[in-house]
């Protein structure tokens, strides 16, 4: 027809606008009219308006081909008189940016584009990439394909992107109008998960359905483990849905199967349901365990809540929680409860049992500050725990500590405040200490004349006091401590453990400790002959208590009943003191050698102090009371076993004396052209230290103390001894049945006796031993020149690395290569490790009889015997008893994208081992499969 002559004649005069590598440039409106002028206007407006139908023809030429805009395109249609009709809005809907290395050929009787040669075509969100790309504009068609190079390899695959979705394929067809794709040979990441595919269509919702799929965590072009399906569903943002599959390890299948799956993939957090693990315990039966709902709260909090159940009957709820507001605060709480039946036939007992773990942490700075660490529940809840899974560190501990604090600071004061809540339980003594609450209130210390002129740098201006106010309430289920008279109105259940319970809380507070103590201390310093510095100081200590006891002996009973009196009762005491300090500094050079001078630092100190007594039942203290049916007496504290205690029992005026001692030598290093030196300790410190009491009626002179402490070898070896010397000389009275010794010790010095400074009564010796090589640095320039990177992974490369016919520096290329895409190959020979050895030696002897001696050895060590394997162990030996202590050994092996862990308890009541094969990625961190002894279960 006419008008398509026009067309052509309209296509020929600009198509040296054209461009092989992007976009056509807009024309000028004036060219375009100049250019017009050549053909008969008339007829092509007769033609248009007759055949209304071929203008979006025109319209898309004069567009899409010439770059005319909208606006221009009017103006044109007005200068040839025509009444353009109202331009339909066409299937593509924004410009298409094109371009090619090689040509671009244009199919216009076809209305065909192809592009050949590291082809790329932009349109809005969607981008394409490909050695060759056809384009129908007819049918709104694109189709990409790859070549093969002469020695056979895929060049150019096309790689589709559409917003953050990225597909790698072997073909792709996509229509522009419908958003639908044919894909052959894909891989994509969809939030953090890669789907491998031989067919895929893809629908305008962006789901994809996928034939002969492969889905993984893992980033390798051959990745370590999938999950292998013949159908799979992947719906963005939500979830993949997936067939009967199979899980694979490298390219062996497992058993591991189902007949369907659904992998949630939401990129953010959403509730749902957790799916149980299944699996065979060897005491409970079968179980399902960790199913539940997860409810994710809101932005600051979440919550999963799961169970446990056993075909023997027994049950587990599991309550988990995480929260944080960003610079204010962040915790979790975690809060288990189990009913455990018991595994012996026709017994129906069972036991409820319970743990708690809360962690809180601030994160802002300011005035206020509230945190806690609690760790605690029922002391059988380890022996009775149904978890399957192994938990090394509480099976082994059996001491557990929490506390809850909360402190606060007054700006612009001296003054804070901190409020605490603690609690201590040994699970093997079932002993339970709860303090609720503690309270500190403080004054830093003040110097009330520090800017007083005329005294500021004296001794008053140096003179300081400070304030501070403890106070708690303890509870314990302890055992009362018994005295060594007889209590005639002590109860049975003083002598015993009582269970921690609300049916005990009477019994609880009866042995409570509650009271308050204050404290204020004086001090002040000052230089003596310029280089002895003087402290004197002043300390005032003040209890309170609501309740205190009093004693009355029983002649009938013989013996002694305490009672407690319900009332206030407050007791003060006071000691006074000075102590003085100096140091002396000693040198001994040397003309020649290595070492160049030694040299010690000696700091003696002399302290004295006085108390009066207030133990003098006058001061209402102390209490003389009659204990035996011979008229003994004893004199008794009214605060026995408070919180705070007491004023002490009589009169002290006490010196002490101390004297610390610190060698090392400077000694030259081997770089004599520089000559620089370095110190080497040969004493940390060695220090001895003991007191005389000039008002005690015997035994004035206190226990020798006595340390030393040192490290060789640049800290590798480390070495501490430390010791106690009794002054007094032992008298052996007669060794009875069983070797039980009968002794005094007199009020007369070993010195005096020939017996030398006095008996070792108690010493320790401690070794220490840490070896691990030298750092060594990397050739970093070397692995640049194999080019060596183990993030690289290359999609192109052959299946097999060595191909043959090759030279030797090609095959090495290509070892790099293939060591490059799979890090996990390669074997480093330079081996992290660490080896801990820990000796300790005590000794204790009193007198005549036998010492007692205890040696133990501690070791503990890691070996990395490549970048991604490690192997830990850490146990004991009594040499005493000659048996070792809990012995553990673990192996971890990370294998890129999932971990291989084995821990194995050898011997002992403990013994067990646990292994466990888990994926790294978040996604699928339910996919794993764990064995622990004879107990087994899976997980998806």
């Amino acid at each position: 027809m006419r008008i398509i002559k026009y067309v052509v004649i309209l296509i020929s005069l600009f198509s040296a606008r054209f461009s092989a590598f992007g976009q056509v440039s807009a024309i000028d409106t004036a060219q375009v009219l100049q250019q017009l002028e050549q053909i008969d206007v008339q007829s092509l407006r007769d033609s248009i308006v007759n055949h209304p139908e071929y203008y979006p023809l025109i319209a898309d030429s004069l567009q899409s081909i010439m770059g005319v805009d909208a606006t221009m395109l009017d103006s044109l249609m007005d200068t040839v008189a025509v009444a353009a009709p109202p331009r339909p809005k066409g299937d593509i809907e924004t410009t298409i940016d094109y371009q090619a290395r090689d040509s671009i050929y244009f199919d216009l009787q076809n209305q065909m584009m192809y592009l050949y040669g590291e082809s790329q075509i932009d349109y809005g969100d969607i981008s394409l990439s490909a050695d060759r790309i056809a384009l129908d504009w007819v049918t709104n068609n694109i189709q990409a394909n790859y070549t093969l190079d002469s020695a056979g390899k895929k060049i150019g695959k096309p790689v589709f992107k559409e917003k953050q979705d990225v597909y790698e394929t072997d073909d792709i067809k996509y229509n522009f109008k419908s958003k639908r794709a044919l894909i052959n040979g894909v891989i994509t990441e969809q939030d953090g998960a890669f789907m491998h595919g031989e067919k895929v269509k893809k629908n305008e919702k962006n789901e994809m359905f996928i034939r002969g799929a492969k889905y993984t965590t893992c980033d390798h072009a051959y990745p370590h483990y999938y999950i292998k399906s013949q159908k799979l569903k992947v719906i963005p943002n939500n979830k993949v849905v997936s067939g009967p599959f199979n899980l694979y390890f490298g390219e062996i299948p497992t058993p591991i199967g189902f007949p369907f799956g659904m992998f949630p993939q939401p990129k953010e957090k959403s509730s749902g349901i957790i799916f149980p693990s299944y699996g065979e315990d060897q005491n409970r039966g079968f179980f399902l365990r960790s199913g539940g709902y997860y409810f994710d709260i809101n932005e600051y909090m979440d919550l999963k809540l799961t169970g446990d159940i056993f075909t023997n009957g027994s049950y587990g709820l599991q309550s988990v929680s995480t929260y944080r507001k960003r610079y204010a605060f962040s915790g979790n709480f975690n809060l288990r409860y189990n009913k455990t039946n018991s595994t012996q036939f026709e017994d129906d007992s069972f036991s409820k049992d319970f743990w708690l773990n809360w962690s809180h942490s601030p994160e802002s700075i300011g005035t206020s500050r509230f945190s806690a660490s609690v760790s605690a529940g029922t002391s059988t809840y380890t022996a009775n725990a149904n978890n399957v899974g192994y938990d090394y560190q509480q099976s082994v501990n059996a001491q557990f500590n929490s506390n809850v604090s909360y402190s606060k600071t007054f700006s612009g004061t001296p003054f804070n405040l901190s409020l605490n809540a603690r609690h201590s339980q040994n699970i093997s003594t079932e002993v339970v200490n709860v303090t609720l609450p503690e309270l500190s209130f403080n004054m830093n210390r003040i110097y009330p004349f520090k800017n007083v002129s005329g005294v500021k740098d004296g001794v008053l201006g140096k003179l300081g006091f400070s304030y501070n106010l403890v106070a708690k309430n303890e509870l314990s289920n302890a055992a009362v401590a018994n005295p060594s008279f007889n209590v005639v109105n002590r109860s049975s259940m003083d002598d015993s453990l009582i269970g921690f319970s609300s049916d005990n809380l009477s019994q609880l507070f009866d042995r409570a400790k509650l009271g308050a103590r204050h404290s204020i201390p004086i001090a002040t310093s000052f230089n003596v002959l310029k280089y002895i510095t003087m402290s004197p100081s002043f300390n005032y200590t003040e209890v309170w208590y609501p309740k205190e006891l009093e004693y009355t002996y029983d002649p009938v009973l013989e013996g002694v009943r305490v009672d407690t009196l319900n009332q206030f009762s407050r007791a003060g005491w006071y000691s006074t003191g000075a102590s003085v300090s100096t140091r002396f500094y000693g040198m001994y050079n040397f003309s020649g050698g290595k070492v160049q001078a030694i040299r010690h630092v000696i700091t003696p100190s002399v302290g004295f102090s006085y108390s009066p007594d207030f133990g003098d039942p006058s001061r209402g203290n102390y209490q003389e009371v009659t204990v035996d049916a011979d008229d003994n007496t004893r004199i008794l504290s009214k605060y026995e076993g408070f919180a705070y205690g007491g004023p002490s029992l009589g009169e002290s005026a006490s010196l002490s004396f101390s004297m610390n001692h610190n060698i090392e030598m400077k000694v030259k290093t081997k770089n004599d052209s520089i000559s620089e030196y370095k110190k080497v300790k040969i004493f940390d410190n060695l220090s001895m230290s003991s007191g005389y009491n000039f008002l005690a009626d015997s035994f004035n002179l206190s226990n020798i103390n006595w340390n030393a402490r040192t490290s060789l070898f640049n800290s590798m070896v480390s070495f501490n001894m430390s010791g106690t010397v009794d002054p007094y000389v032992y008298v052996l009275d007669s060794i009875g049945a069983n070797d039980q010794v009968y002794q005094r010790r007199i009020n007369k010095l070993a010195w005096n006796s020939g017996e030398g400074i006095g008996r070792l009564t108690r010493g320790n010796v401690a070794i220490g031993l840490n070896l691990k090589p030298k750092g060594s640095k990397s050739d970093d320039s070397q692995n640049q020149g194999q080019g060596m990177n183990p993030n690289h992974i290359n999609n192109s490369d052959p299946d097999n690395p060595f191909l043959p016919g090759m030279e030797e520096n090609q095959v090495a290329g290509n070892v790099n290569q293939f060591i490059s895409r799979d890090p996990n190959m390669y074997v480093p020979f330079d081996v992290p490790w660490a080896l801990n050895i820990n000796y300790s030696f005590n000794y204790t002897k009193n007198g005549y009889a036998d010492p007692v001696i205890t040696q133990t050895l501690n070791f503990s060590g890691n070996l990395s015997i490549t970048d991604k394997t490690r192997i830990g162990f850490n146990s004991g030996y009594d040499i005493k008893q000659k048996e070792f202590t809990v012995t553990r050994l673990n192996v971890g092996r990370d294998l890129h994208c999932w971990t291989l862990n084995f821990n194995w308890v050898p011997f002992g009541p403990r013994q067990s081992y646990f292994v466990e094969i888990r994926v790294n990625s978040q996604l699928l961190k339910d996919l794993k499969l764990d064995k622990k002894s004879r107990s087994t279960y899976t997980s998806f």
